[in-house]
């Protein structure tokens, strides 16, 4: 089943479609040898730089194209689905890009900027309960470019700090050709910190999930068609596995549930670029809603593929993977459940206040 993609503008449907042949033809292919060089190669880099991953949703004011949320996360989706190991690592600063665009510190937010669009430098978020305990450490991380720079995101403050301890390589779980490493907060230089209005706190939580979000699309699209085509052509008890009733009926849910999720996270990512005051709330329910789908649907990719889908001769373990740690992400799922119940209710809660 294709994609379907109504109402898109043009120039974000040519960005589409070129990211879709790039995805196919050198992505694709390569996703298994990717994962364990733990990198892309510079080609693919270089390709990428002409679509202008980085810079598509940073405003023009720091180097960016101001294309805006909606053209980013179409093309993040559509790269994606050819192989999500090395966005993480290759987009910078990714997740960190609402964060940019709200820090009041314009002069540091240019050099940050100017730093991830040369592929010099890198930035890691956090997002943080306000009621846990303070951050020592950032778990996981894009290896390459080195990371410097963390943006902790916790209730209305926002901080910016560089670590002073050297980068910890780490197992990577998922995301195996980003590399993987862990970042002390000990001891880190605060670059600065900032008081945000709620809305717009949340917004910038947004900003990061709607990354996840686009991923996680693309990664549970691959995964549905590679489970279709499969199950189409394994025979088992006389015909296709994917014409036994109870299979037809899963993959008919998982396809409903993938488009909705789609039209979720894009009409989110209009009210980003709208800058609508309820931006935030959005995207963080697309993202819930995108993860959800993404695994529900590479788990089903497991299942149908019996004793294969665990095996790395196929990729369906791998985007499993992948869709499993998106959802660990942007502070996880208990902190954006709390923070689209403090938007919803918009009152404190007394039980939480009293002494």
């Amino acid at each position: 089943m294709g994609v379907s993609d109504p109402g898109l503008a043009d120039e974000i449907e040519q960005l589409r479609l070129s990211a879709s042949r790039f995805a196919a033809a050198e992505l694709a292919p390569a996703a298994r040898a990717a994962e364990q060089a733990g990198t892309w190669p510079p080609d693919r880099l270089e390709v990428l730089a002409r679509l202008a991953l980085r810079e598509l949703d940073l405003p023009e004011e720091y180097g960016g194209a101001g294309a805006g949320c909606l053209a980013k996360v179409v093309v993040l989706e559509t790269l994606a689905a050819g192989d999500a190991g090395g966005l993480a690592a290759a987009d910078q600063p990714g997740m960190a890009a609402g964060a940019l665009a709200v820090c009041p510190d314009t002069g540091l937010a240019r050099a940050i900027a100017d730093e991830c669009l040369a592929g010099r430098a890198a930035c890691a978020w956090l997002a943080l309960d306000p009621e846990g305990p303070p951050a020592r450490e950032v778990p996981w991380a894009p290896a390459w470019p080195a990371p410097r720079w963390v943006f902790v995101s916790r209730g209305e403050s926002l901080e910016a700090c560089e670590p002073v301890h050297p980068a910890r390589p780490v197992r990577a779980l998922a995301f195996g050709a980003s590399g993987a490493v862990s970042l002390s907060l000990d001891g880190a230089r605060v670059a600065g910190r900032w008081k945000l209005e709620a809305r717009t706190a949340l917004a910038v939580r947004g900003r990061a999930r709607l990354w996840c979000a686009a991923v996680a699309l693309g990664v549970a699209q691959s995964a549905f068609d590679a489970t279709v085509a499969y199950t189409r052509d394994r025979v088992v008890f006389g015909k296709p596995v994917a014409h036994h009733q109870g299979n037809a009926f899963e993959l008919a849910v998982a396809a409903t549930n993938l488009q909705g999720a789609r039209l979720l996270v894009r009409d989110a990512a209009s009210s980003c670029d709208g800058l609508a005051a309820d931006a935030g709330f959005w995207a963080t329910q697309a993202w819930l809603a995108a993860v959800d789908a993404a695994v529900g649907v590479t788990d089903l990719g497991v299942q149908l593929l019996g004793g294969h889908g665990f095996l790395v001769d196929h990729l369906a373990e791998k985007r499993f993977r992948e869709a499993r740690m998106l959802g660990l992400l942007a502070g996880g799922r208990d902190l954006a459940d709390a923070d689209l119940a403090d938007a919803v209710l918009g009152v404190p809660d007394p039980l939480a206040e009293a002494p």
